[in-house]
């Protein structure tokens, strides 16, 4: 009974089971073969670092590796020249699929300014102006002016309207006033290095050799004895030596 039902019916039940048997073929084909070629599973592959290379030699690795990079802006950095890549996303060695955008920023190089005008300006307001404008105050000299009041700077260095890179160091020198009848020695012993050579060029004088001396009983960079007496009159300009306190022996001309 049942082996002439099976061949009444074998040739529908045999379309149907080639069709099942089909049917699992297609969904293996698909789930193993094509959907990993469209999606690329499997092929991720480790994005390359390209930070501090050149725009181009970065474009190069990258479309040789499969990947297209886009330039995503730039920025001053004064670490890295102009055109140098100094970020990327994704981030160096993630693991990305080929074809994947690679996003890069550039260096646009050091920032350059102008230089303020700071002459007139007292020495605290030009400090702070110069320093607004991305500059470093370096070196603080002081003169007798009879045209500038007492700590009105009236020379700067670079000058006003110089365009520089940011950071760039402009020494002042302020005004002491009208010049003296005399000139006074005065007394930098105990004295910071940097307090010492502030009062001898206010006082007119120029620091001359500075020599280091091993001393434990005073901070590091204390004077410790000066060329000239202090209280003594002297001629504009005269050179003060120094001895200033340290851990190592050394010495140079200032």
């Amino acid at each position: 009974m049942v082996k002439k039902w099976f061949e009444m019916y074998r040739t529908p039940i045999l379309g149907l089971a080639s069709t099942f048997v089909a049917f699992i073929f297609l969904v293996l084909l698909i789930d193993k073969i094509i959907l990993p070629l469209y999606t690329q599973q499997g092929r991720n592959i480790e994005l390359p670092d390209v930070t501090e290379l050149s725009f181009n030699d970065a474009r190069t690795i990258l479309e040789e590796r499969g990947f297209h990079m886009v330039l995503d802006g730039v920025q001053f950095d004064a670490s890295y020249p102009e055109s140098t890549v100094v970020m990327q996303n994704p981030n160096a060695f993630s693991m990305v699929k080929k074809g994947r955008r690679i996003y890069v920023t550039l260096s646009a190089g050091q920032k350059q300014v102008t230089v303020p005008r700071v002459v007139g300006m007292s020495s605290r307001d030009a400090s702070f102006n110069l320093r607004r404008a991305g500059l470093i105050v370096g070196e603080i000299y002081y003169k007798y002016d009879n045209m500038y009041p007492v700590n009105v700077v009236c020379l700067q260095n670079p000058q006003a309207g110089s365009e520089v890179f940011e950071q760039t160091i402009v020494d002042i020198t302020v005004s002491n006033g009208r010049f003296p009848d005399s000139f006074v020695v005065p007394n930098v012993v105990g004295s910071s290095l940097d307090r010492a050579k502030e009062m001898i060029r206010k006082a007119g004088l120029n620091v001359g050799l500075i020599q280091y001396e091993v001393n434990s009983r005073v901070l590091e960079n204390t004077v410790i004895d000066q060329s000239v007496e202090p209280d003594q009159e002297v001629e504009q300009g005269r050179v003060i030596d120094l001895i200033v306190s340290t851990e190592e022996s050394q010495s140079w001309d200032e």
